[in-house]
């Protein structure tokens, strides 16, 4: 991995990141000085399930409404975990991805349009999924 990858914010993004790969990323991503964050989404019964574990892991403030506008909303607002930059870990949706592919669909979607939004102000925002899904790639520099 280039030495300042994580911290262009041009190169951010949604990304297949292998569990074997992520101490090195998290590792660098501290060096760099950016916000680490984890998800690992324990036995999922639902897509209400995951979207609350991931408010709960990502220490989204109390008025998250656990649904996808919300997931939206915390994680484009600029007084959530106020960083540099942020490197999360999302940890266990492939049985979402199975069971309600649809729901695993707008969950990759609404992460693509936060980091998008991200990338607009200039803040690295990398999002690494340990599920491969179409439409993204995976982080071929880690």
């Amino acid at each position: 991995m280039s030495d300042n990858l994580l911290e262009n914010a041009s190169a951010s993004g949604v990304f297949h990141l292998a569990a074997t790969q992520q101490s090195t990323i998290e590792t660098a991503a501290k060096q760099a000085d950016l916000c680490v964050l984890k998800a690992d989404i324990v036995r999922p019964a639902s897509t209400q399930d995951v979207l609350l574990q991931l408010g709960t892991a990502l220490n989204f403030p109390s008025w998250y409404g656990a649904n996808f506008d919300a997931l939206y909303d915390c994680l484009t607002d600029p007084d959530w975990q106020p960083a540099k930059g942020h490197v999360l870990f999302i940890n266990g949706v492939t049985r979402l991805r199975a069971t309600q592919p649809v729901d695993f669909a707008t969950l990759i979607t609404v992460l693509q349009a936060a980091a998008e939004d991200r990338r607009k102000t200039h803040v690295p925002f990398w999002v690494l999924i340990d599920a491969p899904a179409r439409g993204i790639t995976t982080l071929a520099e880690a």
